[in-house]
């Protein structure tokens, strides 16, 4: 596609992501046929090769996957190839407090009480040197399949793939660990085909659901690569072909198009809760789930963890939110850490991800694991890596690992003032004071008029939205309310009308009528498709508004 063919408000958004002319095609109309070659991920072919003579001698393979909905998705997808193609395959996925994360001594220990002869990890294990030691002394081979920063360390495993390692191609590098698994089972299902072996008859384009749900959910860039599954993948989630998807939208109250918003708010909450509150296998017999009868079963279970999880969850903020007060100036600090004997291990993340939202800054959630260390969950914000800042406090840290965003430590109790004080060291030598300000990424100005049909149109191509690809946000100047009215409680609806006679309807939320200042306005919004009973109609969605400056 030419980019002179888009609209104009659609060219300023392409251009502030760094789409190119040469690139907006493949950017609006991502093809499946765009993916890179399976086996050009290093490891992926020796991973098929092993997996297939498991198949072929009657090993048993152990699938080792994670608590939460990208180690979950990423244990049903693998587990549903494996299966299909004759493999004798189990599942394992810690348990939060018992096993602690990831790939540990203690999930080796119950793991393997089965006799597995090989273990393939899908989400973790990239910094595990002492379960994999453990593994290979119990006699298995070992595949590593995970997407985390890797160590410095050699690993004694037959075969390790992660795209952080040398040689993976940039369009790789940021996936999610579904869509590590996802490589490597497309790299099984074409090494199958090539020999002789088997593959024939498995779709992967069935399991894309599972990769979508998996890639948003674990907050990874939605570009190259990951915004293609991501694309695909809600086409197939949206049908809820899988029972157990189907009983998760209809708990969750999602019955219309389903988008990436509905993964983070709706479905990705529901899935992480059973792993937050403890044992997560029930989300994975939803996602595993035959019947519609089980399905709606787990999935009312799972509705059950999540609203226990919340209500964990805002008693934490609310005393996080106290200590903060009691131990910080906020003028000045460019970090948070706070930490409790008595907070719930598995809501920690999603508070410091509150608390790195709330105060702009990056944060640290922690309390006490039954070993007396302090562990827990850190959120960043503006694309400051975590791994490189926790890297600064490695010697006050037992472990430590994650991606840019989104990381798990653990440190000895007498430790902690040493790593808030190298935390905070860290974080302020990369972010500055400003940074710590709310502020909001424009594209650029556009007249109302410009927000035409094929704008519109072009909106719906612009998605998948998330990480590194938000919703657009435009700024228009000198616009007047023609009305505003309030619905609900505190939100606040109308028509805009700018000096050039464009109009379009906008919503605010958490903003009442009489709190807006004296019009003409200049607004940022977010321009949308607001669907209602199977009708779609153009709105803005206030995010700023001021009085027009001279």
């Amino acid at each position: 596609m030419d980019v002179a063919a888009v609209s104009r408000p659609t060219a300023l958004v392409l251009a502030t992501r760094g789409i190119t002319p040469q690139t907006v095609a493949a950017f609006l109309d991502p093809s499946l046929q765009h993916l890179s070659d399976p086996f050009d991920l290093p490891g992926t072919r020796q991973a098929a090769e092993r997996l297939w003579r498991a198949i072929l001698n009657g090993e048993r393979i152990l699938v080792h996957g994670d608590y939460d909905t990208d180690g979950i998705t990423a244990a049903a997808l693998t587990s549903w190839v494996l299966r299909r193609n004759g493999a004798d395959t189990e599942c394992y996925l810690p348990h939060r407090i018992d096993d602690g994360y990831g790939l540990t001594v203690e999930s080796i220990e119950k793991a393997c009480a089965d006799k597995c002869r090989l273990l393939l990890t899908v989400d973790c294990g990239i910094t595990s040197y002492a379960a994999i030691r453990m593994a290979r002394e119990r006699g298995l081979d070992v595949i590593i399949t995970d997407h985390h920063m890797p160590g410095t360390e050699p690993m004694d495993a037959h075969t390790v793939v992660d795209p952080k390692l040398p040689g993976a191609a940039p369009e790789v590098q940021d996936l999610a660990g579904v869509g590590v698994a996802f490589k490597v089972c497309h790299a099984f299902i074409k090494y199958g085909r090539q020999h002789g072996l088997g593959g024939e008859d498995t779709d992967l384009r069935q399991g894309l659901d599972l990769v979508a749900l998996g890639t948003v959910a674990d907050i990874v860039p939605l570009l190259h690569e990951n915004r293609l599954l991501v694309k695909h993948g809600l086409a197939v989630l949206a049908r809820q072909q899988r029972p157990g998807v189907h009983a998760l939208c209809e708990i969750a109250g999602i019955r219309q198009a389903l988008c990436t918003a509905d993964i983070t708010y709706r479905l990705a909450p529901r899935l992480n809760a059973t792993g937050r509150m403890g044992d997560p296998t029930d989300s994975l017999r939803l996602l595993e789930a035959d019947s519609m009868v089980d399905a709606f079963a787990l999935a009312r279970s799972l509705d059950d963890h999540n609203r226990q999880r919340q209500l964990i969850e805002e008693e934490v903020v609310q005393s996080a939110e106290a200590q903060i007060v009691r131990i910080y100036d906020l003028e000045k600090c460019r970090a948070i850490v706070v930490w409790s004997d008595l907070w719930h291990q598995g809501v920690v993340g999603i508070v410091a991800s509150r608390l790195a939202r709330r105060y702009h800054r990056p944060a640290v959630v922690l309390t006490r694991d039954p070993s007396g260390q302090y562990t827990g969950s850190a959120r960043s914000v503006r694309r400051i890596s975590l791994v490189d800042l926790l890297e600064q406090c490695r010697h006050s840290l037992v472990r430590f690992g994650g991606h840019a965003m989104a990381a798990g430590l653990s440190m000895e109790a007498h430790l902690l003032p040493d790593f808030c004080r190298d935390f905070e060291c860290a974080v302020g030598l990369v972010l500055g004071a400003d940074a710590m300000r709310a502020q909001l990424e424009i594209s650029g100005e556009v007249r109302l008029d410009e927000l035409t049909e094929q704008f519109f149109a072009e909106l719906e191509r612009l998605q998948p939205f998330g990480h590194s690809n938000p919703e657009p946000m435009l700024l228009t100047r000198h616009v007047v309310p023609e009305r505003r009215v309030l619905i609900g409680k505190t939100h606040t609806k109308g028509i805009l009308r700018d000096a050039h006679g464009g109009k379009l309807p906008f919503i605010a939320f958490g903003r009442l009528p009489e709190e807006f200042p004296e019009p003409p306005w200049d607004v940022v919004y977010t321009p949308q498709l607001n669907r209602f009973n199977g009708t779609e109609t153009a709105q803005l969605r206030l995010l700023d508004v001021r009085t027009c400056q001279p």
